[in-house]
């Protein structure tokens, strides 16, 4: 039997991270502001691990790196990303990405 790569644990680490988040965010356990800071920290950190985050720091007029109006607009969209990408990302194993 072989050791586990240590790429492989990070990414399955960073993958969990993620998934954790994402998950308090949809469950309302998390401020949307707080969540999505986090999951941009997880993006930078490995966004290779974690490809299905990418619309969250695509949504227009917001710069995830910059200075945030959280608005019901934002939080309403950052929400829904999270449950779909939840879904992607419970759906999948680190060697999806």
């Amino acid at each position: 039997m072989r050791p586990i790569k240590k790429t492989t644990l990070r990414r399955t680490q960073d993958r969990k991270r993620a998934e954790v988040i994402l998950k308090s965010l949809t469950e309302g356990g998390i401020d949307v502001y707080e969540g999505y800071i986090e999951l941009y920290n997880v993006w930078c950190s490995n966004n290779a691990a974690v490809p299905e985050l990418r619309p969250l720091f695509r949504i227009p007029g917001v710069d995830p790196g910059g200075a945030l109006s959280v608005t019901d607009d934002f939080q309403t969209e950052v929400r829904s990303l999270a449950v779909q990408i939840l879904s992607l990302i419970s759906n999948s194993g680190p060697e999806a990405s």
